[in-house]
């Protein structure tokens, strides 16, 4: 007996030899996930991490226009457009996932890094806000939104994040000695106090 007649609800579609809707959204992730892991921050993506993020779209490409709309289809796809430096191109797929799914994490996250690569740093702070709202006590979504808030020159609502975030996992402390959006505030005498630890 096949998969698909036990589980009907992965089936994309009713003709033999078709793969099902989760082999395929499994397989498109595990081809983001690989890529991903070749992609360097704020570098140009190499030409093997490339192939895998378009062998990712490929997968998509193969499901039922519904399923592809779905939540977990679109973070994958924004994903991929992101981690390819198509920043523009991954707003549209990753706002339909924060849709669909506003307690994702990481669809906050990438939101905000491509408006902020696209100097939209209103947009990235305003999808950052947006994810605190569907997941408030999430340390990731606070320091980044620190980061913006350094970026754009919101001392006050920088060192009120970082702090929030550095109390619910200190080890974001341990970040802001290499982190280059604080430059901006880096000597202020309330990043100091924030990120001071007194042994």
């Amino acid at each position: 007996m096949s998969a698909d007649a036990t589980h009907p609800e992965l089936s994309s579609g009713d003709a033999a030899g078709v793969v099902p809707k989760q082999l395929l959204l499994r397989r498109a992730a595990g081809y983001l996930e690989l890529g991903e892991l070749l992609v360097g921050p704020d570098s140009e993506t190499p030409p093997k991490a490339r192939r895998l993020l378009e062998r990712s779209l490929e997968e998509l490409r193969q499901l039922p226009d519904e399923a592809r709309r779905g939540g977990l289809a679109s973070l994958i796809e924004g994903e991929a457009l992101r981690a390819m430096g198509s920043w523009q191109e991954a707003i549209d797929p990753l706002t339909r996932a924060s849709e669909v799914g506003p307690e994702r994490v990481e669809v906050w996250l990438g939101l905000g890094w491509c408006y902020k690569r696209l100097d939209r740093l209103d947009d990235a702070i305003n999808a950052l806000r947006s994810g605190l709202v569907a997941s408030p006590d999430q340390p990731i979504l606070l320091y980044n939104l620190a980061c913006y808030h350094s970026l754009a020159g919101d001392v006050a609502a920088a060192i009120d994040h970082l702090t929030r975030a550095i109390s619910l996992d200190s080890r974001f402390r341990d970040l802001t000695g290499a982190e280059r959006d604080f430059d901006p505030i880096r000597s202020d005498p309330r990043f100091v106090a924030a990120t001071h630890v007194i042994v």
